[in-house]
């Protein structure tokens, strides 16, 4: 299945969305919107489901060895996350002051706990952050180990174990059935059962039926495309309406992520199959330019933009600034420019030159073994 552009610019859009459900966490203006982030965990929600999708794509399209494929998911993922973290660690101490002066938004004192609780087992928290697998350490040993130093790292950790776990997830979830494998299944289930309650929220257990989601579009994007007869007779439009119909009915904004990802569906497919101008005018913005700017940097905005926010924080006071809502222009102007700003840099100087060379790992290989196969098809 060829590559998904339109979901560039999904990523671009759910990043900015974290930031300012950030940035609106961070002020004191108190409202419904206000005191929920925006529900930008649901953002979160989203990128889960879209990273199941994509990985399985990966799988599916490069068959390759374990250890070249973890080797180029680590080069991926590591670089710009250790990169924000060294920065989040050396202001650890300083951040603990500027939350505790910041405005009183929804999110201060949670924050100030954490900031607190990191410089406490800040070695600790360190040693278990630059593995990537602080979301497999019980709170009971290690306190808000989700979130010290880099809050929105415990959905790296969460990334980094499903990368890990993903081909044997895959095999186990698609080859064919057999008893053997209802067994391991169902074996996983009551062990991932047990433990999840004594782990923290970015352990991989938990988050199973979004991954799965994930790895379900994308097979029936496939075979759908593929002209398999069922998939490819299955009305879209009104399987939308129904599963939206039933998420409304639930009553729970719990719900949206799953919307937002069958609206996704419903557009892609649609676009690509001319099922109308309303679908590829949808599709052609989301693959416009802009958006794909946006997109091709989400995973540094992503990170980075915790740390710009502290830094507007900090220059609250000296400006005078005292009114919510000019705190709420302000901090939302500074953290979405300065955002952008960064994000761009180390998209361009750290994630996409290791991207680049973790995608060469294995050429050479690769290279040494076509001569080797046109030799023997004329010697057939």
């Amino acid at each position: 299945m060829k590559y998904v552009r339109e979901f560039e610019a999904l990523r671009g859009v759910l990043a900015i969305w974290v930031l300012v459900g950030h940035v609106a966490s961070a002020v004191a203006i108190h409202g419904r919107l206000f005191q929920e982030r925006f529900y930008n965990e649901h953002a979160v929600d989203v990128f889960i489901i879209l990273s199941g999708f994509a990985i399985t794509a990966l799988i599916d399209k490069r068959p390759e060895s374990y250890h070249l494929y973890i080797a180029r998911r680590a080069l991926r993922i590591f670089p710009a996350y250790l990169f924000y973290l060294a920065i989040s660690v050396a202001v650890a101490g300083v951040a603990v002051q500027i939350w505790a002066a910041s405005p009183d938004g929804s999110m201060k004192a949670a924050r100030v706990g954490i900031a607190t609780d990191t410089l406490a087992y800040w070695p600790w928290h360190l040693m278990a952050h630059v593995t990537g697998l602080h979301g497999l350490v019980p709170p009971r040993f290690l306190p808000f180990t989700d979130y010290a130093f880099l809050g929105q790292a415990w959905s790296i950790s969460l990334e980094w174990q499903f990368y890990l776990m993903a081909p044997l997830l895959i095999g186990l979830m698609m080859k064919q059935v057999s008893w053997l494998r209802i067994v391991i299944l169902v074996l996983l289930a009551l062990a991932v059962t047990a433990v999840s309650p004594k782990l923290p929220q970015s352990f991989l257990g938990k988050w199973l039926v979004d991954f799965g989601i994930g790895i379900t579009s994308f097979y029936f994007m496939k075979h759908r495309a593929l002209g398999e007869p069922f998939l490819k007779s299955l009305p879209l439009p009104q399987l939308w309406l129904i599963g939206v119909g039933l998420c409304i009915l639930q009553r729970s904004v719990d719900y949206l992520p799953l919307v937002i990802w069958l609206t996704a569906i419903l557009v892609i497919v649609s676009a690509r199959e001319g099922r109308g101008a309303v679908y590829e005018r949808i599709s052609a913005i989301a693959c416009s330019r802009p958006l794909e700017w946006l997109g091709s940097m989400a995973y540094s905005l992503y990170l980075s933009h915790m740390l710009v926010l502290l830094l507007a924080l900090a220059t609250l006071p000296s400006l005078g600034i005292t009114s919510p809502w000019a705190q709420a222009g302000y901090l939302l102007a500074v953290t979405l420019i300065g955002s952008l700003i960064v994000s761009r840099l180390s998209y361009l100087y750290i994630e996409k030159p290791f991207h680049e060379f973790g995608r060469s790992l294995g050429r050479g290989d690769l290279v040494a073994t076509e001569p080797a196969a046109i030799s023997k098809k004329r010697a057939v």
